[in-house]
């Protein structure tokens, strides 16, 4: 069963700074020519055991795999592992952490139980110092645009990953929002609230509050194939404060341009109003990705942008 397991002990505590990945080339994998292969991945997340280096390790291409692309626009390996439960994709993004004492590997993976929904997992497989390679640390994530899509980004030298997920317009709105809103609505209905009541119940448990109290689903679109954006979170790996209280931040948002500009045909207000800012987002926002067609601003910038939305949304 995955779950969230010890945080690393051998990096660094010291928070350090992201930034944006235009022009920033990925790691390369042929660094760290053996990578942990999709079985022993398989048996140290189901038996939450460590494995053996010599029965763990493999060279990345000993092993069936597809290429993908990374957000600076770079190759890498993806595997995928079927099994009677359920599949698994697992990106072998590659990079690790600089100032780590012993060998690890951070991984992005998918797992599929049936059904539509793949659920993310960003994971960091570690050498124990007898040997083995052991999980180092689990967060899961969500089911595709609904916080899912889940990769590592990059890795500081003392100690901190930087990680994306992907966003709804709901999520983009309101980056630092962390409620499962589809439980908390079918809750909801099963205790047959009315409109009124649902909707006043939402706002108060929102926490921060939601902007302009738009609710996800009623003025924001909030599903798994929404996706308009990124959220870009810096995570401590061994529990660090970074945001008060927190051990991890949100360092700010991504911008599918296209994706969001297509909006300004939804029946949600919030869809237009969030598609009537791209303007002032392509003015304020910094090319990212391969491609540079994506915008990434900070998340101070984009709170402010997000502030004046309501303000200046033709309605």
């Amino acid at each position: 069963m995955i779950r969230p397991l010890h945080a690393l002990c051998c990096i660094a505590i010291f928070a350090g700074l992201w930034r944006p990945p235009a022009g920033v080339a990925a790691s390369d994998l042929s660094s760290t020519p053996l990578v942990p292969s999709p079985d022993c991945i398989q048996t140290i997340l189901r038996q939450d055991t460590a494995v053996p280096a010599a029965d763990c390790l493999a060279d990345v291409a000993s092993f069936n795999t597809t290429a993908h692309t990374d957000s600076q626009g770079a190759d890498y390996p993806l595997a995928e592992v079927q099994t009677a439960d359920y599949r698994m994709r697992i990106h072998y993004t590659g990079g690790d952490f600089p100032d780590a004492v012993m060998a690890n590997w951070p991984l992005s993976i998918e797992m599929n139980y049936g059904g539509s929904g793949w659920f993310s997992y960003l994971l960091v497989l570690v050498e124990t110092r007898n040997g083995s390679i052991a999980s180092g640390f689990v967060q899961p994530a969500g089911d595709r645009c609904n916080d899912g899509f889940a990769r590592w980004d990059r890795f500081s030298e003392n100690g901190n990953g930087v990680y994306r997920r992907s966003a709804t317009p709901f999520r983009l709105v309101n980056p630092l929002d962390e409620m499962d809103w589809r439980n908390i609505s079918n809750a909801l209905l099963f205790q047959d609230a009315d409109d009124d009541a649902k909707r006043q119940a939402m706002l108060q448990m929102a926490d921060p509050p939601l902007y302009a109290d738009w609710l996800p689903y009623a003025e924001l679109a909030h599903c798994a194939t929404c996706c308009v954006g990124e959220i870009v979170v810096m995570q401590s790996m061994i529990g660090t404060e970074i945001d008060p209280g927190r051990d991890y931040a949100v360092l700010g948002v991504v911008l599918y341009p296209d994706a969001i500009a297509a909006l300004a045909r939804s029946d949600k207000i919030g869809d237009r109003c969030l598609a009537a800012g791209l303007a002032a987002a392509r003015q304020r926002g910094a090319p990212d990705g391969g491609d540079g067609e994506m915008l990434f601003l900070y998340r101070q910038s984009w709170l402010e942008l997000r502030d004046g939305l309501l303000a200046n949304c033709p309605g």
